[in-house]
């Protein structure tokens, strides 16, 4: 059975993986743009426990160390900051990596 295009119903060639040769359509996300995508919620989630305060958000007791979650605290907006520029960078890979597919269809 041939695979055909969501968006024109072409049928599509084997080499076709992220995007339709007749449309242009995207057929696949990239996993490093999932991933990104990931990173992105993680990073949100943390936006969220900065908000609240990192100090009531973190346990000072428990298995973690204690200098461990001060230099956690302390470098709490670093982290925020880098988990969100990291899960844009990778969604940015993955984009590049699409656009780049329909440059060598197109042409």
């Amino acid at each position: 059975m041939a695979r055909r295009c969501p968006e024109c119903y072409a049928e599509l060639p084997d080499s076709a993986v992220w995007v339709c040769p007749a449309c242009a359509f995207t057929l696949r996300t990239p996993a490093v743009s999932k991933f990104g995508i990931a990173m992105m919620l993680a990073g949100l989630a943390l936006l969220a426990m900065y908000i609240l305060g990192p100090e009531r958000v973190l346990p000072r007791e428990g298995l973690i160390p204690f200098e461990l979650v001060d230099l956690m605290v302390a470098n709490f907006p670093i982290v925020v900051v880098g988990t969100l520029g990291l899960g844009m960078l990778l969604v940015l890979a993955g984009a590049l990596k699409v656009r780049g597919e329909r440059a060598r269809v197109a042409g």
